[in-house]
């Protein structure tokens, strides 16, 4: 798969005029209002200490970022101040037209902006503080210990619910350069989207392409062909970065693209092989590895038609977080509860057909875990005490799901046996049918 690359500072996106909320409100359905506040350049230069290096938080290509207190007003944010030169200038006022209009608690929100008068009136972004650094750097420092399995979970379905919120805006919203450099951590190790320089509504334009190489959708490559589906394609290598560890370019593997190194990993049914290697593969969990490795490898599908829209991904992903939880939560008080009640997914709409012996029966299927949670909670009342004994002569499955957003349930019945191999077997079953059939995702 190629890859389009360009220069970000030479691609900038443009939007049409917009109206700065100057110690105003703007209310959208859903959300609490937004204020934006105007700042005097003075009380930026002396919240930052006259932008101090041992303020400063980061650099990018737009400019530098510096930690702000501002007693006055009892808060602590973070202040953008963009380089002195017409894109960057361009790429700032484009993001306060942007995030002017929204707010969202998986957003980087704005609070407000000023000039700068020594640079023709350059505006100094305030935006809100995020104090855990960049997911970029909670996954490849050396220094920081590498998340687990629920913390990626976690952050996935974080980001997802951003982009979602941004794709549902009316015109819906394109980011652009969705990246884990551009997802940044708060107070409360929560992941927050943020820099929106290159952002734009979505409708006729003539922007140029833009982004970040490894992360930028191949099909993009003149004005006409960005959508939002160009987020997902790169909300899909942001995936595969959590669940790998690898960065999307690395010259020190082969191939350097992760897409390329993954996908057929994916197609093949070798999970464990494209987990991170630091952590390891989740532990009981293989059913939630498959279902965020296969919604990763449809999000990087080379056709834009094809790949999900956010909402499914939302719920997938929502789905396998809270499965990771309560696995983790019950591994961590080393018990096991025979007939525990069932967890509850939203699944993906996958298919799988069964074949045992002369029965046939045709159901759909993401998760083979679930099902077998579903399986125990029949022969229980909640106190470990298995009501209706299985049986090994005749197996009968009646596997329903109700497809969508909606929560999916499985039944297992089981007949004339007193031993439980027979689960076990039915299980590993539909895991191999998993395999076989649900990964033909192209």
């Amino acid at each position: 798969m190629g890859y389009f690359s360009c220069n970000v500072d030479s691609a900038i996106a443009t939007c049409g005029t917009y109206e700065l909320l100057t110690k105003k409100t703007r209310k959208a359905a859903g959300q609490r209002p937004v204020e934006i506040t105007e700042f005097d350049f003075s009380e930026l230069h002396a919240a930052t200490d006259g932008f101090s290096p041992d303020n400063l938080l980061g650099k990018g290509s737009h400019g530098s970022v510096y930690k702000a207190r501002f007693h006055r007003r009892n808060r602590v944010a973070a202040v953008k101040r963009t380089k002195p030169n017409d894109a960057s200038g361009t790429a700032a006022e484009n993001e306060v037209g942007i995030l002017s209009t929204i707010h969202h608690p998986r957003l980087v929100n704005l609070i407000g902006f000023g000039c700068e008068p020594e640079h023709h009136g350059h505006k100094l972004l305030v935006v809100e503080y995020m104090p855990g650094g960049s997911l970029y750097d909670l996954l490849h420092s050396p220094e920081r210990k590498p998340p687990g399995w629920v913390d990626r979970a976690r952050f996935a379905v974080q980001v997802a619910r951003a982009i979602c919120f941004l794709h549902g805006s009316d015109p819906p919203i394109i980011h652009r350069d969705i990246k884990s450099s551009n997802v940044l951590i708060d107070a409360r190790s929560g992941c927050r989207v943020g820099d929106f320089g290159l952002a734009l509504r979505a409708g006729p334009n003539r922007a140029r392409p833009a982004g970040t190489l490894g992360y930028l959708d191949p099909g993009y490559v003149d004005p006409g062909g960005v959508s939002t589906k160009s987020d997902v394609f790169s909300f899909g290598v942001l995936m595969f970065e959590l669940i790998t560890g690898r960065c999307p370019i690395d010259v020190g593997h082969s191939p350097p693209s992760v897409v390329e190194w993954a996908v057929p990993a994916v197609r093949s049914g070798d999970f464990v092989s494209i987990c991170d290697p630091r952590v390891g593969p989740p532990e009981g969990g293989g059913g939630a590895l498959r279902r965020m490795a296969v919604l990763a490898a449809r999000c990087v599908r080379p056709e834009a038609g094809r790949r999900p829209e956010m909402e499914e991904a939302v719920e997938c992903l929502r789905g396998v977080y809270e499965g990771m939880r309560r696995r983790a939560t019950s591994c961590g008080g080393m018990r096991r509860r025979v007939g525990s009640r069932a967890g509850r997914y939203e699944q993906l709409d996958e298919s799988i057909e069964l074949v045992m012996g002369r029965s046939k029966r045709k159901g759909k299927v993401s998760n083979a875990a679930s099902a077998g949670e579903a399986s125990g909670s029949k022969s229980t009342d909640g106190g470990g005490e298995i009501k209706s004994p299985p049986t090994d002569s005749v197996i009968r499955e009646q596997i329903k799901w109700r497809v969508g957003s909606s929560v999916k349930t499985a039944t297992v019945r089981l007949r004339k046996s007193r031993s439980m191999p027979n689960v076990i077997n039915v299980l590993n079953l539909v895991v191999l049918w998993n395999f076989s059939q649900e990964l033909k995702f192209d």
